[in-house]
């Protein structure tokens, strides 16, 4: 008997109905705006030189517009819905340029890994949408996510660090992104011990959203941990009835 089996009956039906509900949409939203701007995250800026020319970029604000379509793409995917990928496929092109300003060295090479992953995600759910357990290409895909991860993020802070290596900050970086990887690449098969990885990876990005300063992305991961419970939750039971 699993852990989902021994939840009663009313209180399963209550967590479905939120996880499937726009209200937790509209929680996840306010927690995001409301902490980045109580913290006065809009008014942080970069500096950006091109050309000689030194502009100001307000990365605050375009960090809090990313959070908020990351945070409306990941609650529709929790919903098993479609559009949630579509979301996560140009919004992972905002993802990166951010992590990039931020330190992180590889992000143009690893970002474009989970674009093509979500948009796979998008093309296979609107052929079928299978709940799926546990298998081989499960434990494949989350090797292949993490030995992908490494090497890509090996490669940028080697050939695109001005100094040594700091590998606190590479594994900091390179872990979170090995598992988002794997994640990514298990959503098309639409597995609901999926949740579980993704809970894993919202415990290390918070750890490196505070190594990284990225004020408003620990507000959104914490609340990614709670919707990831839910969603876990959500997605045992519809396997277990699903025809």
């Amino acid at each position: 008997m699993d852990i989902i089996s021994k939840i009663p009956n009313p209180i399963l039906l209550k967590i479905k109905e939120i996880t499937n509900g726009k209200y937790l949409d509209l929680v996840g939203l306010a927690i995001v705006l409301l902490g980045s701007f109580y913290l006065e995250y809009h008014k942080t800026v970069v500096p950006i030189t091109f050309q000689k020319t030194i502009y100001i970029f307000p990365l605050g604000i375009f960090s809090i517009l990313n959070v908020g379509f990351s945070m409306i793409g990941t609650r529709l995917v929790t919903k098993k819905n479609n559009l949630g990928n579509f979301i996560h496929t140009f919004n992972t092109f905002l993802s990166g340029a951010i992590d990039h300003l931020l330190g992180n060295l590889a992000a143009f090479l690893t970002y474009p890994v989970s674009v093509i992953g979500n948009y796979l995600s998008y093309k296979i759910w609107k052929k079928k949408m299978i709940l799926n357990s546990i298998d081989a290409i499960f434990y494949r895909n989350l090797l292949l996510g993490m030995i992908l991860s490494l090497l890509l993020n090996y490669i940028g802070f080697y050939y695109f660090s001005s100094g040594a290596i700091k590998w606190g900050l590479f594994f900091a970086i390179a872990i979170p992104a090995g598992i988002t990887f794997g994640g990514t690449f298990n959503t098309p098969r639409m597995y609901p011990d999926n949740w579980i990885m993704w809970q894993i990876y919202n415990l290390s990005k918070i750890i490196q959203c505070i190594m990284l300063l990225n004020i408003a992305n620990i507000f959104k991961y914490v609340f990614y941990f709670i919707n990831a419970i839910l969603g876990y939750i959500t997605w045992k039971d519809d396997k277990a009835k699903q025809l």
